[in-house]
C-alpha cells in the first residue's frame, strides 16, 4: 500500500490530564478518526506519542507533529509548569526529545492556547480581536488572540487564567499547591468540591455528571443540585468579569468537556451583573463550536505554519 502523501499532513496531539488524543489533520480537517488512550505519567506520554507516530506513518507521509498539553511551555517546546494534573510531566523536553528522535517540526503549546488559536482560524471565533477562551475540564485553562497572534506572556503564563484568585481566604487547595484559584471552583474538581458542600452524606455516589442530571429530577435532592450549579456558574462569571476587564475579547468561547453543561443565557446574565456597567450589553460568551478536538486542531495548525 503507497503511503498517502498530502501536503502538510500533520500528526496532531493532545495531552489532557486523564486522556491523549491523536489524529491526522491537514488544512485544518481531521483526516483520520481521533484515537485516545488514558494519560500516563511523565516521560511515559512520549513513548505513547511515539507509538501512534509510528502507527500513522504506516500509511501516512508525516510532515510535522502539534502537541497541545495542559502547563506551560517555553519557547524550547519544555513543560516549565502549572502541571498539577499530569504527575511527572514538569521539566520533559518535549520538543527537543521528540525532534532528535524523528527529524521532524514538532510544534508544543499549553492546550487553552492551541484551543484558541482553532477557535481564531477556523472556529466559531473566526477573526474576533481580542478573543478571550476559556477551557473548563479536570481544570481550567484559557488561551488569548490579540491581533491574530497568541499571547503567550514573557515567561509563559500568558493566558494561565485558571491560577487567578477569587479569593483569599484559603478555602479550597488546588492543583498548583496553592488556595482558591478560579481552578479550584470552576473545574471539575471544583464541581466536586460543591457535591460534597450541598450532599456531605452522599457525595460518594454523586458523580458530576449525575449532579447534572439530578437538576432535572423529580428527586428531592434536585433543590440542591440546582443550587450548587448556580454556584458553578457564579464562580465562573466571576472569572470572566475578571478578565473581560482586562482584555475587553469581541468573543469570549468556552471549551472543554464541562463546557457543554453551562447555561450560556444564565452565565451572560450573570456576567453582565458583575462588569462595569459600560460593559453589560457587551458580553458575547458562545460555545466552541470545535468542541474537544479545538487543542488537537489548533497544534496541528501552528506546526503547519513552521514547515
Amino acid at each position: 500500500m503507497k503511503k498517502t502523501d498530502l501536503k502538510k499532513t500533520i500528526m496532531g496531539v493532545d495531552v489532557g490530564g486523564t486522556k491523549i488524543a491523536f489524529a491526522l489533520v491537514s488544512s485544518g480537517r481531521l483526516m483520520t478518526p481521533i484515537y485516545t488512550v488514558k494519560t500516563p505519567k511523565g516521560e511515559k506520554i512520549l513513548n505513547v506519542v511515539g507509538k501512534f507516530y509510528e502507527k500513522f506513518a504506516r500509511k501516512y507521509l508525516i510532515s510535522g507533529v502539534g502537541i497541545s498539553t495542559a502547563g506551560m511551555v517555553s519557547d524550547e517546546g519544555r513543560i516549565v509548569g502549572s502541571t498539577g494534573n499530569i504527575p511527572g510531566w514538569q521539566g520533559t523536553k518535549v520538543k527537543e526529545i521528540l525532534q532528535k528522535q524523528y527529524r521532524l517540526p514538532i510544534i508544543v503549546e499549553n492546550d487553552a492556547n492551541a484551543a484558541a488559536y482553532a477557535e481564531y482560524q477556523i472556529g466559531s471565533a473566526r477573526g474576533a480581536n481580542p478573543l478571550l477562551m476559556i477551557t473548563l475540564g479536570t481544570g481550567v485553562g484559557g488561551g488569548i488572540v490579540v491581533n491574530g497572534k497568541l499571547v503567550r506572556g514573557a515567561h509563559f503564563a500568558g493566558g494561565e487564567i485558571g491560577h487567578i484568585k477569587l479569593s483569599y481566604t484559603k478555602q479550597r487547595l488546588c492543583t498548583c499547591g496553592r488556595y482558591d484559584c478560579l481552578e479550584a471552583y470552576a473545574s471539575g474538581n471544583g464541581l466536586f468540591s460543591l457535591i460534597k458542600h450541598y450532599f456531605p452524606d452522599k457525595y460518594k455516589k454523586i458523580t458530576t455528571r449525575g449532579l447534572f442530571k439530578l437538576t432535572k429530577s423529580k428527586n428531592k435532592d434536585s433543590i440542591f443540585a440546582i443550587r450548587a450549579i448556580e454556584d458553578w456558574h457564579f464562580y465562573i462569571a466571576e472569572g470572566i468579569c475578571n478578565l473581560f476587564q482586562v482584555f475587553d475579547p469581541e468573543k469570549i468561547i468556552l471549551s472543554g468537556g464541562l463546557s457543554e453543561e453551562v447555561d450560556i443565557k444564565y452565565l451572560t446574565k450573570q456576567t453582565a451583573q458583575m462588569v462595569l456597567p459600560a460593559l453589560e450589553k457587551s458580553i458575547r460568551i458562545e460555545k466552541s463550536i470545535l468542541g474537544n478536538d479545538a487543542g488537537l486542531l489548533g497544534a496541528a495548525l501552528l506546526a503547519s505554519q513552521s514547515l
